[in-house]
């Protein structure tokens, strides 16, 4: 787009839409400011000089239609494309409009998460500040995936819902996301505005589950126990933190929200490193057996892993250390020393 610096809202980087021009003579689009009036009063400034506004509510801040007909004559192409996707996001869905558990929603590339983990976000780039937009505007909804070692984005992600929302002066939006529903893409196209925009696709109600299904759940119930211990021992807060967030552990009749629980147990946010990557092959497993199969696997490595690491001489003399008195910590310090310097003299002059 051939604009200078005079037609580009600093807030979103693209021609400015329905501009409002500030007392200051800054110009921003209008949708832009409203999202800046509705973090509360401590945002109500112009985002570049910072001077006081004083409008409270989207009526106060009325587009100079002088300045919109400029921006639609010079640059008529631009204008009615922001024009058109503003109105698309505007216009709720109606009912139906979704196939077979098909949605459309825009992508935001980054890593795989699973459903109810948080996450928080600092949004810089001027294709994902226009795909919050967009997201803001139609349920608080994006799509969330990770990418493979060619760059590539992944087949499977999740919804991610905007719980709270933040723009900086200079335009960035600070989000906290929860994970919400997995999803299969169908297909993706490039937005004009630079980010992925896809057909994907949500699992449907999870049926009567197999006997199977229910018998494996119920199996991995004790090694989810004895991994429990061994990371309360080590890490007590941090897996307090980790269940209030997922909450309670679905029953071994619900196999898939099973899976996907214990998933997100043993690869948090942010991770425990105590166990492998899990978290973009559980999301593509194609049926519920795979996705416990994948569980199951992570589980046993990882339990293999804390058994070896529990048995190590070197590790309880550290676990033992840690958990004494400082002064007596120091204490025994100072006496192993001096009994390896009285041990190995030569070794410890040089």
């Amino acid at each position: 787009m051939s604009t200078n610096e005079d037609f580009v809202c600093a807030l979103c980087h693209e021609l400015i839409y329905e501009p409002v021009v500030l007392p200051c003579s800054h110009a921003f689009c209008r949708a832009c400011l409203v999202d800046c009036l509705h973090r509360g009063p401590s945002s109500r400034r112009c985002p570049l000089c910072r001077k006081l506004l004083h409008a409270t509510s989207k009526e106060d801040l009325v587009p100079c239609a002088a300045f919109g007909t400029l921006l639609a004559e010079r640059f008529p192409e631009e204008y009615a494309s922001r024009a058109a996707a503003e109105k698309a996001a505007a216009e709720p869905e109606t009912e139906g409009s979704a196939s077979d558990g098909q949605e459309e929603l825009p992508l935001f590339v980054l890593e795989s998460i699973l459903p109810l983990q948080r996450l928080h976000l600092n949004v810089f780039e001027p294709r994902y500040r226009a795909l919050v937009r967009v997201a803001l505007q139609s349920g608080r909804r994006f799509g969330l995936v990770g990418f493979d070692v060619s760059g590539s984005h992944l087949k499977h992600g999740v919804e991610a819902v905007i719980e709270v929302c933040e723009q900086t002066h200079d335009g960035r939006f600070q989000l906290q996301i929860v994970a919400s529903r997995p999803f299969k893409i169908l297909e993706a196209s490039l937005h004009e505005s630079g980010y992925l925009l896809a057909t994907v696709r949500f699992p449907t109600t999870e049926k009567v589950p197999a006997s199977e299904e229910v018998e494996t759940a119920e199996s991995l119930l004790p090694d989810l126990e004895e991994w429990q211990g061994f990371v309360r021992a080590e890490r007590p807060h941090q897996l307090e933190g980790i269940l209030r967030q997922l909450g309670p552990r679905p029953p071994c009749t619900q196999p898939g929200a099973m899976a996907l629980w214990a998933a997100a147990l043993l690869n948090p946010l942010p991770p425990l490193g105590v166990a492998p990557e899990l978290r973009a092959d559980v999301l593509a497993a194609e049926s519920v057996a795979a996705r416990l199969q994948v569980v199951k696997r992570g589980l046993k490595a990882s339990l293999e892993h804390l058994r070896l690491l529990a048995n190590s001489p070197a590790r309880r003399w550290i676990l033992m250390f840690t958990r004494l008195p400082a002064p007596v910590a120091l204490t025994a310090v100072v006496v192993v020393a001096c009994i390896v310097s009285a041990a190995f003299p030569g070794q410890a002059r040089s």
